[in-house]
């Protein structure tokens, strides 16, 4: 490893050191507005932070993930809270003991506190399944059987809710909706894109009907209910054929919903709509159906049929998705709603671009990996932080919020990246 390198390594270590908590993580510093314990970002750091033990056999990496399942474990939803989007078995979005006045205090649309004023809520779609992913990849790199037992309520509880509360039918989709009776505000938008404005049809001001059905949240689905079949064919065999036939039904309906074949190329929808019309802009969601890969005695296995793994890759790498000096858009340049300042339609997210090369890895396009981590090692570079996110047009660019606000300069996902992707022996 070069001193550079090196550097930023060390950079990236110490800011997780510097977010840990008891419960896990915090998204972002604790000045920053993010500076709380997060379902999602807290899971997704943590599977890179598996890929970063994988690299420097680091125990702290292992103790790490195993505070963060386990605070999110005591978080998990236990009872129907319609105002919190709290669901049994639902792991949390966001949780805020305190400093939550801004949202449940808003003039407009405040957000739900419970009884003990503490916040806690639960829009998000995709920390469930990534909770049930992140659990099994723990035990994959770990063998640690003792500590998945403790978890085990809590697995279960998580598959549960797929199959009771987001997809109760073999091949249905997992979805999410903003419920019309709710009083309190929350998220719209429920998936990692969790802006307002990332769900649009491409040629019309109509905001997309519910259910909504974000691609990489099959995807994750797809890989839990796999991974999780396996293992429980060990001790209960009925369960496990459940969920294996649950995955095998999604991975059939997602081929024929989200793929879409346009001579030689293919793109996959970034979502489908109440109605099953597909929001069919080019994100750099589609890449997430690469890294949710189960691993088989045949080799990785994805929701996304074999025959199209190659045309997402090329879809992924090319030029109104791809940066070489900095990582990959959100959202093609090619897009009506494309603008590279924005939050989410066209920004490059450093833990979004880790991850799509994490997927090029797992299927064996190692130089193409390597290509996407050298973009993101530049990124890196230039800001000298694990940032939330940038822009990228004729060189780098700093996002701000609406209210002037810069990007997160220490975000917890972007440093678990930094460090999955230069550990040693990378």
């Amino acid at each position: 490893m070069s001193d550079a390198h090196k550097k930023l390594f060390e950079m990236g270590l110490d800011s997780i050191k510097n977010l840990e908590v008891d419960l896990g993580l915090l998204a972002s510093s604790k000045t920053e507005v993010y500076g709380c314990v997060f379902g999602r970002d807290s899971l997704i750091s943590s599977l890179e932070l598996l890929e970063a033990y994988e690299r420097t056999h680091d125990e702290y990496f292992l103790h790490l993930v195993r505070k963060v399942l386990r605070g999110l474990s005591n978080l998990q939803g236990r009872e129907v809270v319609l105002e919190s989007g709290e669901e049994p078995g639902k792991i949390i979005h966001e949780y805020r003991p305190e400093g939550h006045e801004h949202l449940t205090k808003a003039a407009v649309n405040p957000w739900y506190v419970y009884p003990d004023n503490v916040m806690r809520n639960y829009d998000s779609v995709d920390s469930t399944p990534l909770f049930l992913m992140t659990a099994h990849r723990y035990l994959e790199v770990s063998g640690d059987e003792v500590f998945i037992a403790e978890l085990r309520p809590s697995l279960q509880a998580a598959l549960q809710w797929i199959t009771e509360y987001a997809a109760p039918q073999p091949g249905e989709f997992i979805r999410y909706r903003f419920h019309p009776d709710r009083k309190y505000g929350g998220l719209k938008s429920q998936s990692w894109m969790d802006s307002a404005e990332s769900l649009f049809y491409e040629e019309s001001t109509a905001f997309p009907a519910y259910p909504i059905a974000p691609v990489e949240v099959q995807a994750y689905a797809f890989a839990s209910l796999l991974a999780w079949s396996d293992y429980f064919l060990k001790s209960d065999k009925t369960l496990a054929k459940d969920l294996h036939e649950r995955a095998v039904a999604l991975k059939a309906a997602f081929n024929k919903s989200y793929v879409f074949v346009h001579g030689k190329r293919v793109t996959l929808a970034f979502a489908l709509d109440g109605a099953n019309i597909p929001l069919k802009a080019a994100r750099s969601s589609m890449g997430h159906v690469l890294f949710a890969a189960h691993k088989t005695k045949n080799g990785p296995e994805c929701i996304l049929e074999s025959q199209y793994i190659e045309r997402v890759r090329e879809r992924l790498l090319a030029r109104d998705l791809f940066v070489p000096s900095a990582g990959i858009r959100t959202l093609s340049s090619r897009s009506l709603h494309y603008d590279p300042l924005s939050y989410h339609n066209g920004s490059i997210w450093p833990h979004d671009t880790a991850m799509l090369a994490q997927g090029l890895r797992n299927f064996g396009y190692v130089e193409d990996a390597a290509r996407v981590e050298r973009a993101l090692i530049k990124a890196y570079a230039h800001f000298n932080t694990p940032i939330e996110l940038f822009g990228y047009s004729r060189g780098f660019k700093q996002y701000a919020h609406p209210d002037g606000a810069p990007a997160c300069q220490v975000q917890a996902w972007s440093a678990a990246s930094l460090v999955a992707l230069l550990g040693e022996g990378a």
